[in-house]
């Protein structure tokens, strides 16, 4: 039987790919292998996502040592050919836009292995982004292109990729909310929290808060007390950071600083919650598909389907637009933008399934 490798490292990549593994494993016309990169720490989210998946003795992982970007990628391209050697894959499938994906497509491309791109096109246009190279580099080895939203298509076409090559099947990390949504409906983790839902806000925090003259921290925590005045304010972090947004914001009325959920618990809380405010795009297409508006303080977003017919808005930082696009959302005034994107429907990983059982 022919072998395919899936890859993973950041949580997002993991769920991409998770549900395809389980896909590919039932029909049983390839052999799905699944790797997992993790660095120390990580080991709780992982052992509880392949729990929730049924993946908890079919995982393959990689320790990754705390090294600097380029460092991992390099240690994580010698692992690689190792397993690849061991293995002869048929087909390589890098699940994101981490340091893992980037050495595996690198190593496999190296070694005339076929790469699967699976979510092939997505462009922010911000090449300082390490996400963003990554996403180009898998892109140009891939040889098959799965697109998640149609801007995939326009994108691979204007950088002249044939047509064959891109297929349009939707986004797999779609799947893997519709699998575990059941499961956050029934976490008792508001209760925890003593909130209400759709009474409180949450902030998602990805890029660090320097320093008490960061700009970026006094905004912050101006539209954190506006909006804490009006509503509860979850601000969800890790423990490292966590005594830090304490001392920063700890004073702010209407507001808790809690530790970092899990993922399942996570969609729970955002889910219930009036709207988001962040400055990443990790939950930007489950929060359109739950139908949580989403304010994003970036200038640009890889997805812009979440923008054009879901529920994101880019306020970049810009303290009057955040503040009033707060107050529209947490007024109950509709904003008119609650479509789910074309093929986003719990059934993605079936199609690319279908396509790489025939490739093969």
């Amino acid at each position: 039987m022919k072998k395919i490798v899936l890859i993973a490292q950041e949580r997002a990549a993991f769920l991409h790919v998770a549900p395809l593994f389980n896909v590919l494993k039932n029909n049983r016309l390839l052999e799905p292998v699944l790797v997992r990169a993790l660095r120390p720490g990580d080991s709780a989210d992982n052992d509880a996502l392949a729990a929730a998946f049924g993946l908890s003795d079919e995982l393959r992982t990689i320790p990754v040592e705390a090294l600097t970007s380029i460092g991992e990628t390099a240690s994580l391209m010698l692992a690689f050919e190792r397993i690849f050697v061991e293995i002869s894959p048929d087909f390589v499938v890098p699940g994101g836009n981490d340091s893992a994906s980037l050495a595996a497509a690198l190593v496999a491309s190296r070694m005339g292995i076929p790469v699967v791109s699976l979510e092939a096109g997505l462009r922010s246009y911000d090449r300082t982004e390490p996400e963003e190279v990554t996403r180009l580099v898998l892109d140009s080895v891939a040889t098959l292109l799965f697109v998640s939203e149609h801007s995939g298509v326009y994108n691979l076409i204007n950088e002249g990729v044939a047509d064959e090559r891109i297929l349009f099947v939707g986004n797999t990390a779609i799947d893997s909310l519709v699998k575990l949504i059941g499961d956050a409906n029934n976490s008792g983790v508001l209760d925890s929290l003593e909130v209400i839902p759709k009474k409180y806000v949450t902030v998602l925090l990805g890029m660090p808060l320097r320093s008490e003259t960061d700009q970026n921290r006094e905004l912050l925590c101006n539209v954190l007390e506006s909006i804490a005045a009006t509503t509860t304010v979850l601000l969800p972090c890790a423990t490292e950071p966590a005594e830090s947004l304490r001392d920063a914001f700890g004073t702010i009325d209407g507001l808790k600083v809690i530790g970092m959920p899990g993922y399942v618990e996570m969609l729970r809380v955002l889910k219930e919650s009036a709207f988001v405010l962040t400055d990443t795009n990790e939950f930007e297409a489950e929060l359109t598909v739950m139908n949580v508006p989403c304010l994003t303080m970036r200038q640009s977003t890889s997805r812009p389907s979440t923008i054009e017919v879901g529920t994101n808005e880019l306020v970049e930082w810009d303290e009057q637009e955040i503040l009033e696009r707060a107050s529209v959302i947490l007024s109950g005034k509709p904003t008119g933008k609650t479509l789910i994107p074309e093929k986003w429907d719990g059934a993605s990983a079936k199609r690319v399934a279908e396509i790489l059982e025939r490739a093969v």
